[in-house]
């Protein structure tokens, strides 16, 4: 969920130390979740995915356009950087050696609710669709919301959630035949 009412996000003021305070305070943990589901828990790479986040917004406030929302614009840059960082890990593993450095097990339970077989099915998509999918349930965005922060159509997240759905229908199928019974 987005933590306060967009009006009140839109009323910060990002070119002062302290609208800069209050928009951190307000989004680093959304931030830090939706990283750290994004790059399959690699909690290093989520700390440093949200470092970088705000220091773009930090950087770039003066490109937010007065009168969008604020969250709107946030999540657009987490979902580039997130996808800026699997592309470089692509790069990383081309050139290297060590994937399984790059992509270590997910020994901690989920910050976020939900249970672990659930999770791993999520972090198993791919991540455009694992992007639309934490952003919808994760963070209880509309599709018009994540269509602005990933750069497409509604028609094109209404996609995206429905090519979720049914790859995740297909790896959890089990439970539903438990639930059932």
């Amino acid at each position: 969920m987005v933590p306060e009412s967009d009006a009140a996000s839109d009323e910060l003021h990002l070119g002062d130390p302290q609208g800069q305070r209050e928009l951190y305070e307000r989004y680093r943990d959304r931030v830090y979740s939706i990283a750290l589901y994004f790059l399959k828990g690699d909690e290093t790479a989520a700390q440093d995915a949200t470092q970088d986040v705000f220091v773009k917004v930090f950087r770039s406030g003066s490109t937010f356009r007065q009168g969008s929302k604020v969250s709107s614009w946030l999540y657009r840059i987490v979902a580039n950087t997130c996808f800026d960082e699997l592309r470089r890990r692509r790069r990383l593993v081309l050139y290297g050696d060590m994937p399984d450095a790059l992509h270590p097990a997910v020994a901690a339970a989920p910050r976020a609710g939900g249970d672990e077989e659930v999770m791993a099915a999520i972090r198993g998509l791919s991540p455009k669709l694992r992007m639309a999918v934490l952003l919808r349930y994760f963070d209880d965005l509309s599709y018009d919301d994540i269509g602005r922060a990933l750069g497409c159509s509604t028609g094109t997240v209404a996609s995206r959630l429905n090519r979720a759905h049914a790859i995740l229908a297909g790896e959890l199928s089990h439970r539903r035949q438990e639930v059932v019974r």
